[in-house]
């Protein structure tokens, strides 16, 4: 059953459009069309926005990291000092 399966996947897949697998851009379509120009921005949009996030995330862990290695003080020994510069 799963051969079958198997084998009926990757007929479908061989068989079908190459061009219907791929966006214009990914195709290669430089006429300078509306489409192309909008799907290029999009893919651009995209990468940014996932390079910001993996940035955010990977500089949240420099963070933590970061105060861990450097914990605050006290809460008890901010008050003395405070009472102390008093």
């Amino acid at each position: 059953m799963k051969t079958r399966l198997l084998a009926l996947i990757a007929f479908l897949s061989l068989a079908s459009s190459h061009s219907a697998l791929a966006c214009a851009t990914c195709i290669g379509d430089t006429s300078g069309s509306r489409m192309s120009n909008a799907a290029s921005w999009g893919i651009i949009a995209m990468v940014i926005i996932m390079f910001g996030m993996l940035g955010t995330l990977i500089g949240f862990g420099f963070y933590l990291n970061y105060r861990a290695k450097h914990p605050l003080p006290d809460y008890n020994e901010l008050l003395q000092e405070q009472d102390n510069a008093a």
